[in-house]
């Protein structure tokens, strides 16, 4: 059939459109049927980490290479310290002079106050003298009278004779009356003179308290230098691959201005879901992930975040360049993480938590449970909480261990007993039971220790300045107007002691890097001297010898505490309310500040498979209202734990809803994540690296 000559330049002009359309036709089915026939498009989350300096400087050396894989802490840049250097051993130097003046300055003063003594025991001894004489001579005037009066009898003297001998005998006497009381005001000299060399010999006071203002304002200085030298060292907060290097050696760097940049994965997978598939995905649900365009076995991992809004997804999820897609972004925890090149590709299906076995989160009132992942098919079932230490090589752990560097671990020891979300700053900040080394001179050092989100502990400590030492931290909570509060155990030690460091109730405000003290009591000496009365009514018949507080809470201006130890007769953990902190950093009583028995809840753990009476760990409020409580084991000793939530706390006894129990751990610490809709959760696990998870909280 032969076609009009028109018709054949309009299909000859129209064959190359029909052929691209076709090969993009092609090239779009081979491209969206890889992997599994519903998956949603995932690709690996890329964090850029920007080396930069924090005061301008002068690059001394850079101690990576483009592509390098660098660890949490490790040293990227090294900036000039010279100036930094000079100045920190000046206030070195003026530390040492005044560290030396102070004992010269009580030798000086012990000097004095002997040569004080020596001079008053000479009057005493005079005094002594005195009244022994004048003792003797009334004792003799005493017999002349009679002498004289016999003699004045016979007319063998005269009247004028009596006369002058009793005016002698009364003056002797008057000084016999007075030398008592002389002596015993020179022995009262003498013993407060003893009495202020002994509290010189055992402490410093008024006569150098000069020298010691100026002692702690050089160490202060020393202090904020060594963190001037501190910064001119740059690590790399996270693992990860050096991408580029921005600066070279003798370059001046300026605060903001990268000098090396990381990228990471961090182990997490964003999902593109679409609008049509919104709904079908939830936090807690199991994610299979499959590198696009291979088989084989896919990584487990559970979604713990969920796009509150459907918006616009990057472009890489766009079907079509020309068409732009709208869906949620999931967040994709790995149970099991890998090193995932950044933004590799992945197809990523959903499954939702099935069987009477799959453990739920509480949601906020109206609103349905949050199911928490399970273990991946195929592997070894997990208890009712798989949350285990790495020792008990149990399968299907969630928690992830903290990532601890060496330089760390040189400095202190690291027993996380409380966190806290610090936003602004994209960190946590943790207290630890113990820090420094036992029984030696940084054995208690008052710090505090950073976290990013994925576990890495900063290599340096955070200071706290204000305070000599910081011993048995178990709670962390944050109050208004960038308030941070620390709160001691107030418990006796092992050994029976209970050292005023382990009373602390502290009030920190931001400092530099750091953080001081800006309002400190001791708690377990204010219940002390509060009286019976008072204990009984805070459910302390016994006194103070049992108490173990582990939790603390801010609230609308309060402060709450939940006890370890003890319990009430029943069996219930108690909760304390503390109505007005600022009164009682101001007064030092507790008279005025409103402290009370707010709550009792019942918190039991499993240990052994046994019921075991349990004490609060930690407390936080949610967003909604309601009420999180961690739980361990009140006075038995064994590693269990458990989480609770109250979901409309109120004063009187509470009903907590068991959330999960962790056996063989113990929930030292918990609070709202930096992860939306997150709660996280710290492990103290002893001798092993300590461990933290995420469990996605809905309200």
């Amino acid at each position: 059939m032969k076609l009009p000559g028109r018709t054949r330049a309009a299909l000859s002009a129209a064959v190359p459109a029909l052929t691209m359309l076709g090969t993009l036709g092609l090239a779009a089915w081979l491209h969206f049927s890889a992997g599994p026939s519903d998956g949603i498009l995932a690709f690996a989350q890329s964090d850029i980490e920007a080396i930069a300096a924090i005061e301008v400087g002068r690059v001394r050396s850079i101690d990576v290479e483009i592509g390098a894989e660098v660890a949490p802490g490790q040293v990227i840049v090294t900036l000039e310290s010279g100036s930094v250097d000079a100045e920190l051993a000046l206030a070195r130097a003026e530390e040492a002079r005044l560290q030396a003046m102070i004992p010269a300055e009580v030798a000086r003063i012990e000097e004095e106050i002997a040569a004080n003594v020596e001079g008053l025991q000479r009057d005493l001894a005079r005094e002594v003298e005195e009244q022994r004489r004048a003792s003797a001579e009334g004792e003799v005037l005493a017999g002349e009278i009679s002498r004289v009066k016999r003699m004045v009898e016979d007319r063998q003297a005269s009247i004028d004779d009596l006369g002058s001998l009793d005016v002698q005998r009364a003056g002797v006497a008057a000084i016999a009356r007075e030398k008592p009381r002389t002596i015993q005001l020179l022995r009262t000299q003498i013993a407060a003179a003893e009495e202020r060399r002994r509290k010189l010999r055992e402490q410093a006071g008024p006569q150098t308290a000069k020298i010691e203002a100026d002692l702690a304002v050089a160490r202060r200085d020393i202090e904020q230098l060594e963190l001037l030298r501190s910064q001119t060292v740059l690590r790399a907060a996270h693992a990860g691959r050096v991408a580029a290097i921005r600066k070279r050696p003798g370059d001046v760097a300026v605060p903001g201005d990268p000098i090396v940049e990381i990228v990471s994965s961090r182990g997490r997978i964003v999902a593109c879901v679409p609008e049509r598939a919104a709904l079908d995905v939830r936090a807690g649900d199991v994610a299979k992930a499959w590198v696009r365009g291979r088989s084989g076995a896919p990584l487990i991992g559970r979604a713990v975040t969920v796009g509150p809004v459907v918006l616009e997804l990057p472009t890489r999820c766009w079907a079509s360049l020309n068409l732009p897609a709208w869906g949620r972004d999931v967040q994709i925890a790995l149970d099991h993480p890998v090193d995932l090149l950044a933004g590799q590709a992945f197809e990523v299906t959903f499954e939702r938590p099935t069987g009477p076995g799959a453990p739920g989160l509480p949601a906020a009132p109206g609103l349905p449970a949050v199911p928490v992942a399970q273990a991946a098919p195929g592997a070894p079932a997990a208890s009712a909480s798989p949350v285990v230490p790495a020792a008990s090589q149990r399968a299907g752990a969630e928690a992830l261990r903290m990532t601890i560097p060496a330089a760390l671990r040189q400095r202190s020891r690291f027993e996380p007993s409380g966190v806290l979300p610090r936003p602004a700053e994209g960190r946590y900040l943790l207290v630890s039971d113990d820090t420094g080394h036992k029984d030696e001179d940084d054995e208690g050092a008052p710090w505090l220790f950073a976290m990013s989100p994925a576990g890495a502990v900063a290599p340096e400590p955070v200071p706290v300045a204000g305070v000599k030492q910081l011993v048995d931290i178990e709670s962390i909570t944050a109050g208004d107007g960038g308030d941070v509060y620390l709160l001691s155990s107030q418990g006796y030690s092992a050994k029976g002691k209970r050292k005023t460091a382990r009373t602390a109730l502290l009030r920190l405000k931001p400092d530099g890097r750091g953080f001081r003290v800006d309002g400190e009591v001791h708690l377990a000496e204010l219940l002390d001297a509060a009286g019976p009365a008072v204990l009984a009514g805070l459910g302390l018949p016994g006194g103070t010898r049992p108490l173990e507080i582990e939790g603390m809470a801010y609230r609308d201006g309060a402060l709450y505490f939940g006890l370890k130890a003890p319990l009430d007769a029943q069996g219930n953990a108690l909760i304390w309310k503390l109505d007005a902190p600022g009164a009682l950093f101001e007064a030092k009583r507790l008279e005025g500040a409103g402290l009370s028995l707010w709550a009792r809840a019942r918190v039991d753990v499993e240990l052994g498979g046994a019921p075991t009476p349990g004490g609060i760990s930690d407390l936080s409020f949610l967003p909604d209202g309601s009420l999180a409580i961690a739980s361990t084991p009140s006075t038995a000793d064994g590693d269990a734990g458990a989480l609770f939530r109250v979901p409309r706390p109120q004063a009187g006894v509470l009903s907590p809803l068991l959330v999960r129990r962790f056996p063989g751990l113990k929930p030292e610490g918990i609070s709202l994540s930096l992860s939306s809709g997150n709660l996280i959760v710290v492990f103290d696990t002893g001798a092993e690296v300590p461990s933290f998870l995420e469990l996605p909280w809905q309200g």
